[in-house]
């Protein structure tokens, strides 16, 4: 129990506490401790030496810790830093006195750079490749701009016809076999950048280029107001008919029977106000409004701008003082009729348009056999026109003539030839024109010739070819009769 009391410690613990030495006595040499580590024999001096730096602050080392591996440099080449190499060979070099090892730079084996090359082989070969290829983009731009800007080309005229079924691409193709450009492609490119098919830049027409044209020059020289377009000089008769004007500008290279009768059938011509009451839809709808002149076409001229040239110089011509002219006739022809006995009404009623008076003056034209007589051809027909009790017909061969497609050499067949165009049997004037007047005829047409003549007739006995006039019937017929007619 005594012992339990105590913790569990012998009764005596504290006299061996009070006989332990004094902790307060100066410890000495351990001699067993300097012999086990060769320290014997060494002074007193040297022993405090040692002791002395070993109650130094310099000997603060961590017990537990290992002292951490110098880390080495952080490469900031990243090429440089794949390219270092350990070297096996290499053996851990020896500490330096003091015990702290020296911070040494790895050894940069020979550099590699692309593929494992080394790096001046790799830098020559990105060099040639370099070159190569400003050389090559060098020379592709020169050629490029040879071609567009027509550097180094032989002074060569070259002739070339576009038409109105060419597009882009044949177009190009013509151009190019024909030597003005070396790359089709690139004109085309180029045509699409200007926009070339979007602007009509590109007209039909036979055009005369030369082989030293820039791409501006040709896509210009191949315009519908190019200086280089080939052009024509076309003389259209006075009387001629539409069929033979569409036939002479065939035959001269201007434009083809075939388009001109298509577009003149299927156009409205709408912007043109002196065609009012003009009835479309025929190839011949035009009949009497292609103005006999002296033209300059295109070689491969469109229609539009060839029927846009006749109307435009009709539209000239036929000037507003002509124009007004037509309500002076219509005064005239109204007194004519009240003198043959019709009346005001009715004269109101018959009055003439301008398409009525290219009717008359296209039937002058082709009657009439020289300018001195032309008024009195025009007065004969209105004489009648006004008077249609007595002559209901005008009885005009030229019309026969139109209604049998240029027959000239008539038989009385010919005369009973069911058209409209037959003034022998249809009344009034016929449902068109049956020529293309010149100025002289249409003001004959507006300002006919004061007579009372019914009758006409060719005199093959005069000096030069002309008609003689009749006011009667029976005058017409002795006339005949005397030449061996019978008519």
């Amino acid at each position: 129990m005594e012992n339990e009391k105590n913790n569990g410690l012998p009764d005596d613990w504290f006299e061996d506490l009070l006989t332990a030495p004094d902790t307060g006595e100066e410890i000495g040499t351990d001699e067993q401790a300097v012999s086990s580590h060769a320290m014997t024999g060494l002074s007193d001096l040297e022993l405090e030496k040692i002791m002395q730096e070993a109650m130094s602050d310099d000997w603060d080392i961590p017990l537990t810790e290992a002292e951490p591996e110098p880390q080495p440099e952080p490469v900031q080449d990243r090429e440089y830093a794949d390219n270092l190499e350990e070297d096996p060979e290499d053996e851990p070099q020896a500490l330096p006195e003091g015990g702290v090892p020296r911070k040494v730079r790895p050894r940069h084996k020979g550099g590699y750079g692309l593929f494992g090359l080394p790096h001046l082989l790799s830098t020559a070969i990105w060099a040639a490749i370099i070159l190569v290829i400003g050389v090559s983009l060098g020379r592709l731009l020169w050629l490029c701009a040879s071609d567009i800007l027509a550097f180094g080309r032989p002074d060569v005229n070259v002739t070339i016809t576009i038409s109105e079924t060419d597009t882009l691409d044949t177009i190009t193709d013509k151009l190019y076999n024909a030597g003005l450009i070396r790359y089709p492609g690139l004109f085309k490119m180029y045509a699409k950048l200007a926009k070339v098919e979007e602007k009509d830049k590109i007209s039909t027409g036979t055009f005369e280029l030369n082989t030293m044209y820039d791409y501006h020059a040709l896509v210009g020289g191949m315009s519908s107001t190019s200086s280089y377009r080939q052009s024509v000089k076309v003389m259209i008769p006075e009387g001629y008919t539409c069929a033979q004007i569409f036939a002479l500008l065939e035959e001269n290279g201007v434009c083809t029977v075939e388009k001109l009768e298509s577009y003149a059938e299927q156009s409205e011509f709408a912007s043109y106000e002196f065609l009012d009451g003009v009835e479309r839809g025929s190839k011949y709808c035009l009949e009497g409004f292609l103005f006999p002149d002296t033209y300059e076409f295109y070689t491969n001229d469109s229609p539009q701008r060839i029927f846009h040239k006749f109307l435009s110089r009709f539209d000239d011509q036929f000037d507003d003082e002509m124009r007004a002219q037509i309500d002076t006739l219509n005064e005239r022809l109204a007194a004519m009729y009240r003198r043959n006995g019709y009346s005001q009404e009715y004269a109101d009623a018959h009055k003439l348009t301008l398409r009525d008076v290219v009717i008359v003056a296209s039937m002058i034209e082709k009657e009439t056999a020289h300018t001195g007589e032309i008024r009195n051809i025009s007065s004969v027909i209105y004489n009648r026109l006004t008077n249609p009790g007595q002559y209901p017909k005008l009885n005009i061969d030229a019309t026969i003539v139109y209604a049998l497609g240029g027959k000239t050499d008539l038989t009385k067949e010919d005369l009973q030839v069911d058209s409209p165009y037959n003034t022998y049997l249809y009344e009034g004037l016929p449902p068109g024109a049956i020529s293309n007047p010149g100025l002289f005829s249409l003001k004959a047409a507006l300002d006919p010739a004061d007579t009372d003549y019914y009758f006409y007739a060719l005199d093959p006995t005069a000096e030069i070819r002309e008609h003689r006039f009749f006011r009667t019937y029976e005058e017409h017929r002795k006339f005949l009769e005397s030449l061996g007619g019978n008519r």
